[in-house]
């Protein structure tokens, strides 16, 4: 017996940082948020960084203690995640595929207004939605502005990848 909606998908929230016990590790992990859609599609909401990735994040994957700058764990994060949003004024309302060409990360730019409201309202949901049994769901969190984006703007891209698409009750474009 199938239990549920797969559009009323479930949602976990998990504030990067959590994961690591150093203060350096939570550091260069700071504001970076993991956001599960029905345990798929994984979008990555990661702060600013700069235009072009650093020669250790570009080149290839490094072992987490290589990492010296929160700009690498940014580019690591934006070039190794699905889907990601990203603050970037100039950039607003664009979209950009990073990393390898046969399946590239795909990038959604905001404005840093809106990457601050994101951030704020996931903060306030991870206290409610990281658990490993997700109970939160779509329609639960619809009033929030990160989740409209994500419906807007992430789902209704084109660029959903179809798996992930199928587990939220979606056709793949």
């Amino acid at each position: 017996m199938k239990i549920g909606s797969p559009s009323n998908y479930t949602v976990q929230v998990y504030p990067d940082e959590w994961e690591y016990d150093s203060p350096r590790d939570r550091t260069l992990h700071e504001n970076i948020f993991s956001v599960a859609l029905n345990l798929h599609g994984l979008v990555k909401v990661v702060p600013a960084v700069p235009a072009e990735p650093p020669p250790l994040a570009a080149e290839r994957p490094p072992r987490e203690h290589e990492f010296t700058t929160a700009d690498e764990v940014r580019w690591c994060e934006l070039l190794h995640s699905p889907y990601s949003v990203t603050p970037d004024d100039a950039r607003a309302g664009t979209i950009r595929e990073v990393g390898v060409p046969d399946e590239p990360a795909t990038v959604f730019y905001v404005t840093g207004e809106q990457f601050a409201t994101f951030t704020g309202e996931l903060w306030e949901l991870a206290e409610i939605a990281s658990g490993s049994n997700p109970r939160v769901r779509r329609n639960d969190v619809l009033d929030r502005s990160v989740f409209q984006f994500v419906e807007e703007h992430i789902l209704s891209s084109g660029r959903f990848r179809p798996g992930d698409a199928t587990s939220l009750g979606r056709s793949a474009r």
